[in-house]
């Protein structure tokens, strides 16, 4: 959508990790500690690749396979910040109504369809208004 829409929409980025998860909050502090060290989206991608294998070992391996700084990456993971951070981005889903992940919002309206096609639709409708 980004190479379809230049300048003209945003992602952004929220995290809901579901209770039932074991290692989904574990894994959401990870991938905010590697977005400090500008390496969100790489990491964020490693972990939805290995997210049925996903143990406290399999996040650190996964950093070190990145080459991240492991001593920040640890402390950032553990940082009362970054636990805020995804604690208000918790909030915020509760909030806009998410029950499932992922959901997409545009302009704050929840997609019910996620195809590339309904996306697309609903990224013209906004452009239009």
């Amino acid at each position: 959508m980004l190479d379809s829409y230049p300048g003209q929409v945003k992602i952004v980025f929220k995290n809901f990790p579901l209770l039932f998860h074991l290692f989904a909050k574990p894994a959401a502090h990870a991938a905010l500690a590697a977005a400090n060290q500008g390496r969100f989206w790489e990491y964020h991608d490693l972990l939805f690749k290995y997210s049925k294998q996903l143990s406290n070992q399999k996040i650190d391996q996964l950093a070190q396979q990145m080459g991240l700084d492991m001593k920040k990456f640890r402390m950032d993971m553990a940082s009362p910040r970054v636990r805020r951070m995804v604690e208000q981005d918790i909030a915020d889903g509760k909030a806009a109504g998410v029950n499932s992940t992922p959901s997409i919002f545009i302009n704050g309206r929840k997609l019910q369809k996620r195809t590339f096609d309904d996306i697309q639709k609903m990224i013209n409708k906004e452009i239009k208004k």
